[in-house]
């Protein structure tokens, strides 16, 4: 197992989970205890909601229940934040009221969900559940995002495949663990339904990220953010650009992320992160391309990709800094599985280890930085690593951006 000059798995930045009374709840417009469900004097709850101490759960009903809480919601950008768990059937959804706006989305799902709204001033907030929904409601805040929205970016590119994307490997999400921080933004790769994402449109970076395709796992961009975070500029937010695509290729001239390939029908997904990573720039004044975060080439695996890999890398490496004007774009190599058993892995495993610029390798790319994941974190799939894997590789690969002295 290589890690990068410095950097262990002891010494990556770890995760604050959130304890019972104690969670990570963003600042907003109401106060810690009730957005926790601490305090419950702030809220109205219907029959079949009841308190369980630091939240509230419902028992299945005959009609909608819901929660409500008066707050003076101002006008703009507001987005409010819930976790919700434990449900073995039915849906949550989250309203505004005085006037009515309801969030586009309601699932089940055990994560912090984050609905966004605009509009020109509220009264209240109401989580709304279906008869169906058996689950429990951990907190809620109303967070008034118009001041951050409008802030310039830091961006960093999350592409290649599953173990980026996370689609339907490492997970679940675990919302005591990939939650939300108010500065930590991304621009989904996909609409979704299911979680309200819009391709082209912010959302909060909270897990599970939608790439390409629906994701419901732990992508190591979410902890990357999350310390990448705490070392940005005031007066900036973090943005991950969700750009990964499971099963997806770089070598060969049909290849996905070959920039001078001949896929065709959209299927460039070269030619979609150049086109987001425009979009992204656009959105505010003074934003930035700060690095890539790159994991990928299980698809490209052979006996021979010590020969096919570094020339296909460089290229779409080269061809990025140069469509984007960043001829010292960094770029965050994160390592495959080291404990995947398949024939290839040592020989993908050295490949990608010496394409960092300190390997002294012929093949050694300057500004490019493998980090390599730690053994043990290995799903049963063989390929995929478990939800904890990703949250510590994401977090070595903020250490060794950092490392360098990019920020």
């Amino acid at each position: 197992m290589r890690f990068a000059p410095g950097l262990t798995l002891t010494s990556a930045p770890r995760l604050t989970p959130r304890g019972p009374g104690g969670r990570v709840v963003p600042d907003g417009l109401l106060t810690k205890p009730a957005a926790r469900l601490d305090d419950l004097s702030p809220w109205v709850l219907d029959p079949d909601w009841s308190d369980a101490g630091g939240k509230v759960v419902k028992a299945p009903s005959s009609v909608k229940r819901n929660v409500t809480c008066d707050v003076a919601i101002p006008a703009g950008d507001i987005w409010v934040a819930y976790t919700q768990k434990d449900a073995s059937a039915g849906s949550l959804s989250v309203q505004l009221l005085d006037p009515f706006q309801a969030s586009p989305f309601s699932n089940g799902i055990a994560a912090q969900h984050v609905a966004r709204f605009t509009g020109s001033g509220f009264g209240k907030v109401r989580l709304t559940a279906n008869n169906a929904f058996d689950g429990a409601l951990e907190d809620v805040q109303v967070v008034d995002m118009t001041s951050l929205l409008a802030q310039p970016s830091d961006i960093y590119i999350a592409a290649g495949q599953s173990l980026i994307a996370a689609e339907a490997q490492s997970g679940p999400v675990d919302p005591d663990l990939d939650y939300w921080v108010k500065r930590c933004l991304y621009m989904p790769g996909n609409t979704s339904g299911t979680y309200g994402t819009v391709v082209g449109e912010v959302a909060a970076a909270t897990g599970p990220l939608q790439m390409r395709q629906t994701s419901h796992g732990v992508s190591p961009a979410l902890s990357f953010a999350r310390e990448i975070e705490k070392s940005t500029a005031a007066g900036r937010t973090v943005l991950i650009l969700a750009c990964a695509e499971g099963g997806s290729r770089i070598v060969g001239s049909d290849a996905e992320w070959n920039p001078a390939g001949t896929v065709g029908d959209g299927r460039s997904l070269y030619a979609q992160m150049l086109a987001s990573a425009q979009v992204a720039l656009a959105r505010t004044p003074g934003s930035q391309i700060k690095g890539l975060l790159w994991g990928q080439g299980e698809s490209d695996r052979s006996l021979v990709m010590d020969t096919s890999y570094p020339p296909a890398f460089a290229a779409m490496v080269a061809q990025l800094r140069s469509d984007l004007a960043l001829p010292a774009l960094p770029v965050i190599l994160l390592g495959p599985m080291p404990d995947d058993t398949a024939p290839e892995q040592p020989l993908f495993l050295q490949t990608q280890a010496r394409l960092d610029q300190d390997s002294g390798h012929p093949t050694a790319i300057p500004g490019v930085h493998y980090v390599a994941r730690p053994t043990g974190y290995m799903s049963g799939d063989g390929t995929h690593p478990v939800p904890e894997g990703n949250r510590i590789a994401g977090r070595l690969a903020a250490a060794r951006f950092l490392s360098e002295g990019y920020l």
